[in-house]
């Protein structure tokens, strides 16, 4: 099941997708795990920071059609839990869950961060803004509400304040640790398409939230929407920095630019990435996690094609030197590579979530031997623009070769 790219350079890791739906995926018979019914797209996953509980929230839902008929698509704000595997209990994977308190109204093209507590259970995740469509042809509204989330007990509440600038879409929002006088201290930190000269930045405080506009210098990225981002421990092992990739502009073009942002600095740095013929090609709607301090892990997105957009499945690696601007990618998986046994269909809108597998996945699917240098991304939703939502269940694991 592992793909290998041909390449002048030595790999660094390679890729290897399993399918948790198909019964050849496991060593003995075993219950598959839920799906999410119906399908989505531009949803939110987000985990708990142990990485042991994963959730997935709001997005655009797909019924499936009639031969011959456009499919129903309809905006929705459920919530979902990827349940962890029990030898005492057929019930896994994802399960619809309850909700509590203010839940924030359905959406879509929004973003959410978790601000971690000592407690895990403790933890907020925070939700920003997001585009409810409404009735079809109206254009919909562009939100800009922020409610916290008890991952403990699911209560959601609203707060008073809004996000800054107004309402937002398409916007990226990714948790950083800063430290200073007062000591370290968690943040959001929310880049949109008006963040053309700062970044801003959201904290807790009793009851709710407050926000920073942090100015910022050096290589600002143009404005863009649909872009992804990921945290980086650049600074002293701890998360002190920001990648962003990709992403259209408001007249539609498309980047495959990769920023970091020095959040000890506050100053944006363009990577020079070398060689453009190995590259990611432009795209927006990919997603984007951080593989360990250094490096980040891009999956999928959108990219400008003869018969509109097509939906992509390569993964790549960003690996960066942020005190030298500069970033080498390494393909693991091109789009529909010939000869790879499992693959995810291409797909943009998708979420792509870091997990810990020995807790939550059966141990018939732990790879042996490993001795924990693998990394394991459970893959949710997403669609191939305009044609099919998907509602498949893969994960994803990057190892060292």
């Amino acid at each position: 099941m592992t793909h290998h790219v041909s390449s002048s350079r030595v790999q660094s890791h390679s890729a290897e997708w399993i399918d948790l739906l198909s019964p050849a995926s496991y060593s003995s018979a075993t219950f598959l795990p839920g799906t999410i019914d119906p399908p989505r797209s531009g949803a939110v996953s987000f985990s708990s920071p142990d990485d042991t509980k994963l959730f997935t929230h709001a997005g655009y839902a797909e019924l499936e059609a009639a031969p011959g008929e456009m499919p129903e698509r309809f905006v929705v704000n459920d919530m979902w839990q990827f349940l962890p595997h029990s030898s005492d209990d057929a019930t896994w994977g994802w399960t619809k869950v309850l909700q509590s308190g203010g839940i924030p109204g359905p959406r879509l093209a929004t973003a959410l961060a978790v601000l971690p507590d000592g407690d895990g259970d403790a933890s907020k995740a925070v939700l920003l803004g997001g585009w409810d469509p409404q009735t079809p042809g109206t254009g919909g509204v562009i939100l800009d509400d922020v409610s916290m989330l008890d991952l403990g007990s699911l209560e959601w509440s609203k707060c008073e304040s809004t996000v800054p600038g107004g309402p937002t879409s398409r916007h990226v929002a990714v948790p950083l640790l800063l430290s200073g006088e007062g000591g370290a201290r968690n943040v959001i930190c929310l880049h949109n398409h008006r963040c053309e000269d700062h970044v801003l930045l959201l904290s807790a405080t009793d009851g709710g939230v407050k926000w920073k506009n942090q100015p910022v210098t050096g290589d600002v990225p143009s404005s863009r929407g649909l872009h992804c981002a990921a945290q980086l421990n650049i600074i002293d092992g701890k998360s002190k920095g920001i990648v962003i990739f990709g992403g259209a502009a408001k007249d539609g073009n498309m980047s495959n630019e990769a920023y970091v942002l020095n959040a000890n600095a506050w100053k944006w740095t363009k990577l020079d990435c070398g060689n453009e013929d190995d590259v990611p090609s432009p795209r927006a709607g990919a997603c984007l996690c951080p593989l360990d301090e250094n490096t980040v892990v891009l999956f999928g997105g959108a990219t400008p094609g003869e018969g509109g957009l097509i939906g992509l499945n390569d993964v790549w690696l960003l690996h960066v030197d942020a005190s030298k601007g500069k970033g080498r990618w390494e393909c693991l998986s091109r789009s529909s590579s010939s000869g790879v046994t499992v693959q995810p269909p291409g797909r943009n809108a998708a979420t792509l979530s870091p997990i810990d597998a020995t807790k939550l996945l059966p141990d018939d699917l732990i790879w042996k031997g490993d001795e924990g240098e693998s990394s394991y991304y459970l893959l949710q939703g997403g669609w191939y623009p305009f044609r099919k939502t998907y509602s498949d269940a893969f994960l994803l694991r990057i190892s060292p070769n």
